[in-house]
């Protein structure tokens, strides 16, 4: 109606933000954004700026350096972003490859998650400015395991398992008004006894389905909309 609220909702992302192989309903992020309108009443203007294949580096330099970016970010109230599952896929493709460099073939694998964690940090920081401490819903999400029946199978699950443990660790150490929906969880369960989540990956044993898609909605959806006030760009 006239006197509705509007929202303008911003996703920042890889092919998860983007909706590979969601043909239903385009992903989690369009989901998302179908909730926030009928929880909130408001009129929601999407931008979803989620590229396939981009690393931690691509979004914060696409944060740091595309104007298209940093225009849509300044003017969100609700900004989303899932990064960091193809900085650890194409460690994973190196370890298994006999690349990854190091007496133990990890290096590849330590180092990733020493760049991710500072590329988090910095991207949350860039987002913060950005938002120049104006109330902002802040969601983000943990990294689910595509792999655990491949990796349990092969021996390789403890190796690299842990890897992407650590990756969580420091998306859910954010804090600062950010929440994090936890889809490890929801697709894998536990750490000690992770399971294979086949009912919510496409048939490319990777990307996640129509249903894997509504349920990283879902948890987003049930972290609620309160907004961060004046989030400290010092943050994380």
């Amino acid at each position: 109606t006239a006197s509705s609220p509007r929202i303008t909702y911003v996703a920042l992302g890889n092919s998860l933000g983007f909706g590979l192989w969601d043909f239903s309903r385009g992903g989690y992020v369009y989901r998302y954004g179908a909730a926030l309108a009928a929880d909130t009443g408001a009129t929601v203007s999407l931008i979803n700026l989620s590229v396939p294949g981009w690393t931690s580096s691509d979004l914060l330099n696409a944060l740091r350096n595309r104007w298209t970016f940093r225009l849509s970010v300044m003017s969100a109230q609700v900004v989303t972003w899932d990064i960091g599952g193809n900085d650890l896929l194409r460690a994973r493709d190196r370890y298994i490859a006999g690349t990854c460099g190091g007496l133990d073939n990890q290096e590849c694998l330590r180092e990733a998650v020493t760049t991710f964690g500072s590329n988090w940090r910095a991207i949350v920081r860039e987002i913060a400015t950005l938002r120049g401490g104006r109330p902002t819903v802040y969601r983000t999400m943990d990294l689910y395991y595509p792999f655990v029946a491949q990796d349990a199978a092969s021996g390789r699950l403890p190796v690299l398992l842990p890897y992407l443990r650590q990756t969580n660790d420091i998306i859910r150490a954010t804090g600062c008004g950010v929440r994090v929906a936890n889809v490890y969880a929801a697709f894998n369960g536990s750490y000690d006894a992770p399971r294979q989540p086949a009912l919510y990956l496409s048939f490319d044993g990777y990307h996640p389905n129509a249903a894997g898609h509504a349920v990283i909605a879902g948890q987003l959806r049930a972290l609620g909309y309160e907004p961060a006030i004046a989030i400290p760009v010092s943050c994380s």
